[in-house]
């Protein structure tokens, strides 16, 4: 099932479980960005329609197998020009993942600034794709196109502290970019501390953090989103890695920050 269609299938879903399906796995779990774009999907379409999302929080609590997954959507606060909801995700009453959205209506401001633009890279038609090996890559990464420019492959023992290049996702869109889908290709990157390792091992993020710049208004999850991580820090089994997503013509659309678990 692509992506797509699950989201189409979680919208249409009217009460709190939705179906976490199969062939998008990552190791023992789910793929992440699957289940915070499903996540993000039941809440209220009334919420945003005058406030945009501007963060995201997210906190992996456990594994989320294939299967039924409860969805509880709570309306913390709504304010004169912010919204904060919680999303939690449970799979056999125990919970697994934790988000906190917050939404905000513009106003007008005195301060401006700028995200600096995109770092320079190679064109993807320039770059081979990132091939798709059954029982030896992750299962979700079928339904991405990725160009890797910066850094290397997981497990290929790298000496940068960077890595990324372009992504897209492989499935027909033909309407704009949206948040579910930026959650998807943010995500679908590895995190970077694993390109250091020389042999497989296994890594997981702990909490997640986005703020969102931007959304475009004509470029679609198919069109090409480049993507650099920096690893800011490292030890004791963690790794705390910033990333940014931009798109074709080098506007930054959103920023992350991730604390990573790597037993290795």
């Amino acid at each position: 099932m692509n992506f797509n269609r699950i989201m189409d299938q979680v919208r249409q879903t009217t009460d709190t479980t939705v179906i976490v399906p199969e062939n998008w796995g990552q190791g023992r779990a789910t793929f992440g960005g699957l289940v915070a774009a499903m996540m993000y999907e039941k809440i209220p379409t009334s919420i945003s329609q005058d406030r945009v999302i501007r963060s995201i929080m997210l906190s992996f609590v456990a594994p989320v197998a294939p299967g039924e997954m409860d969805v509880i959507v709570t309306v913390l606060r709504s304010g004169k020009s912010a919204t904060q909801v919680q999303i939690s995700a449970y799979q056999n009453d125990a919970p697994c993942a934790v988000m906190l959205a917050s939404f905000g209506g513009a106003r007008e401001s005195t301060i401006k600034i700028d995200y600096n633009d995109a770092p320079a890279t190679k064109a993807p038609e320039s770059v081979a794709e990132f091939p798709f090996i059954p029982k030896v890559t992750p299962d979700f990464t079928q339904h991405f196109d990725y160009r890797f420019t910066e850094g290397t492959m997981p497990f290929m023992g790298s000496t940068q502290n960077t890595m990324g290049g372009w992504i897209k996702l492989k499935d027909p869109c033909n309407q704009p970019i949206n948040v579910p889908q930026i959650l998807a290709l943010l995500d679908a990157w590895p995190p970077a501390t694993l390109s250091l390792l020389k042999a497989p091992a296994a890594g997981s993020s702990l909490t997640w953090s986005m703020s969102f710049i931007d959304s475009p208004q004509t470029a679609s999850a198919n069109h090409w989103w480049q993507y650099e991580a920096k690893i800011k820090q490292a030890q004791d089994g963690y790794s705390h890695i910033d990333a940014t997503m931009w798109d074709e013509n080098g506007k930054a659309i959103v920023m992350s920050h991730q604390t990573v678990s790597v037993f290795a």
